[in-house]
């Protein structure tokens, strides 16, 4: 499942994480940072920055990562804007209008995210992925490592609900 990124995937999924106020979290800002660098690598690929905006969020996720990449010298015309997703599944769900037609894209996201936003790619999408790995600050993470594994739980039951009982 593992798939070094290499251009080949015109589009960029960027998946939201928490905003203070109007500025990204550490975890979000290395999404952004690895997200630009490869813009910078693959002038050809473009961004779909995606997350809406939760109650305590001055702004949405995804806006915050458009502002960020341009900041970080992506051109604005290359990026696209789902602000409206509140999860994994609705990131790749509400972006589908812009990547629709593809049979793969690169999902950026912090470390112990990949697997799994990869696996709700591939499950609900049948999507081919390849991922690049942002770092998770070192703070946070056996927060989100366990928040996780409830998350893995939820899309399994999820996925069983809808591939069998209508």
């Amino acid at each position: 499942m593992k798939r070094q990124p290499d251009g080949t995937y015109r589009y960029v999924l960027i998946l939201g994480a928490k905003v203070n106020g109007i500025k990204p979290s550490k975890a979000l800002r290395h999404r952004i940072e690895v997200a630009a660098a490869y813009a910078a690598r693959f002038p050809h690929v473009e961004l779909i920055a995606t997350g809406g905006q939760g109650p305590d969020e001055g702004m949405a996720e995804a806006l915050v990562i458009k502002q960020e990449l341009v900041a970080r010298g992506v051109n604005e015309e290359r990026i696209h804007v789902e602000d409206a997703s509140t999860s994994t599944y609705e990131n790749f769900l509400l972006s589908r209008t812009i990547w629709d037609g593809e049979t793969g894209l690169t999902v950026v996201t912090n470390d112990f995210h990949v697997r799994r936003a990869r696996l709700v790619a591939h499950l609900y999408f049948g999507l081919k992925t390849d991922a690049l790995y942002a770092r998770t600050p070192a703070a946070v993470k056996p927060k989100y490592v366990i928040r996780e594994q409830l998350a893995y739980i939820k899309l399994f039951l999820n996925y069983m609900r809808w591939k069998w009982w209508p």
